[in-house]
C-alpha cells in the first residue's frame, strides 16, 4: 500500500530516515520539503512525527488541476479504492481540491467524472455536508500532483500561540538520539509540549520539565495526575524553574536538553534582553549538560546562537543547524554538544 505524510517543512531527510527506521520494507516515492510518499507492506499506526498519513491512491507530474483531473481518469489509477472497496463501500465522500497548499474550486465538468469513477467503485454517495470519507487532489507548486484518502474525517482544534504540536515535539526529540537512560531537561516547557514527547517517545531516566510561570508548572502536574501516567509520574519532574539559574542541577548532570525558548515574539523582548537571556542560559546549560550530552533547541531565525557562543567563549559547538517552518514563522533548529 502507498501511503503520504505531511510535516514541518525543512525536517525532509530526518523524516526519510525515521520511516525507513520504523517500517520494514519500506521505499521511499518522493518527497518535497514538506510532504513524503512511501509503499510499505506493514500497516502503519499513526506516525507521531507525521502531521497527517493518508492512503495515496494517485501521484505523478501535472501541470495544473485540470491536468491533474485529467491523470487520474485517463489512467483509472484508482485501483487502490478497489482494494479497500471491502472496508470503503457505500460510504459518504467528499473529493477537496487544493493548489499549493490552499483550497481551490474545483472544475465542474472534470470533477463529476473522477466522483462517478468512485461510485463505480465504492458504490458510496457523494456529500460535502456530513462525509465519511474525503479524498484530497493537490497540485503542489512543483508541479507534483496526490490524490488521498483520509478515511477518518477530523477537524484538528487549533493549537494555541507558542504551544508546539506533538509532531513537532517529536521530531524534536528525535535529533537529540534519546536514549533509554536520559536524564531530560526542557527549562522553557511552557505547556509541556516537549517533555511529554519525550515522555511518549520510549524509555528514559528521569524528565525534568521547568518554566518561571508557576500556572503553567501547575497545569503540568494537573495533567500528571491523569491515571495513564500513573506508572511514569514518579520519573517526571515539574519545577518552577529560571533557565538562566540551574542551581538545582549538578554539573554535567544532564545528558539531553530539548527546547524551544523564548524568541521575543510573544514576549516582548527586544533583541538585547534576549540575547542576555539566551547568554545566560546557555551559560547554565553548557554547565549542567554531560560530557556526551546533547542540546536541540529551536530558536526564531532572527536570533543567532552561534553569535552568541562566540561571544561568550562558552564550551559548547553547533553541529547541526537548518531552517524550518512552525506555524508559517522563519525557526532555526540548533543541535549542539559540549567541547
Amino acid at each position: 500500500m502507498d501511503y503520504l505524510g505531511t510535516f514541518p517543512a525543512g525536517f525532509t531527510e530526518l523524516v526519510k530516515h525515521l520511516i525507513l527506521r520504523d517500517l520494514e520494507r519500506t521505499t521511499i516515492l518522493f518527497s518535497d520539503e514538506s510532504v513524503i510518499a512511501f509503499r510499505t507492506q506493514a500497516v502503519p499506526a499513526k506516525l507521531p512525527y507525521l502531521k497527517n498519513l493518508s492512503i495515496l491512491i494517485a501521484w505523478g507530474k501535472a501541470e495544473d488541476l485540470a491536468s491533474a483531473y485529467q491523470l487520474i481518469l485517463d489512467r483509472k489509477n484508482l485501483g487502490t479504492l478497489d482494494a479497500l472497496s471491502d472496508r470503503l463501500a457505500k460510504k459518504r465522500f467528499v473529493i477537496r481540491t487544493f493548489i499549493e497548499g490552499k483550497p481551490a474550486p474545483v472544475i465542474p465538468h472534470l470533477h463529476r467524472r473522477v466522483e462517478q469513477e468512485i461510485v463505480n467503485r465504492l458504490s458510496g454517495k457523494p456529500n460535502s455536508e456530513r462525509p465519511e470519507l474525503e479524498l484530497h487532489l493537490h497540485v503542489r507548486k512543483n508541479k507534483q500532483y496526490f490524490f488521498v484518502l483520509q478515511e477518518k474525517v477530523h477537524r484538528e482544534e487549533p493549537i494555541p500561540a507558542g504551544t508546539l504540536p506533538p509532531y513537532l515535539c517529536r521530531l524534536l526529540i528525535e535529533l537529540s538520539d534519546p536514549q533509554k537512560d536520559d536524564i531530560f531537561l526542557d527549562p522553557f516547557m511552557g505547556s509541556g509540549a516537549i517533555p511529554f514527547a519525550r515522555a511518549h517517545a520510549g524509555p528514559y531516566g528521569l524528565i525534568f520539565a521547568g518554566d518561571k510561570d508557576a500556572e503553567k508548572v501547575a497545569s503540568f502536574k494537573a495533567q500528571l495526575k491523569n491515571k495513564r501516567w500513573e506508572k511514569r509520574r514518579k520519573t517526571i519532574f515539574p519545577k518552577l524553574l529560571d533557565a538562566t539559574k540551574l542551581d538545582g542541577f549538578q554539573d554535567a548532570f544532564i545528558t539531553r536538553i530539548v527546547s524551544d525558548p523564548p524568541w521575543g515574539l510573544y514576549d516582548n523582548l527586544d533583541a538585547a534582553p534576549l540575547y542576555e537571556l539566551y547568554e545566560k542560559f546557555l551559560g547554565e546549560a553548557a554547565r549542567v549538560l554531560a560530557k556526551t550530552g546533547k542540546m536541540v533547541l529551536l530558536v526564531g531565525s532572527h536570533i543567532s546562537l552561534q553569535a552568541v557562543i562566540e561571544k561568550t567563549r562558552l564550551p559548547l559547538r553547533i553541529i547541526e543547524h537548518y531552517p524550518v517552518l512552525v506555524s508559517g514563522q522563519k525557526a532555526l533548529v540548533y543541535i549542539l554538544v559540549p567541547i
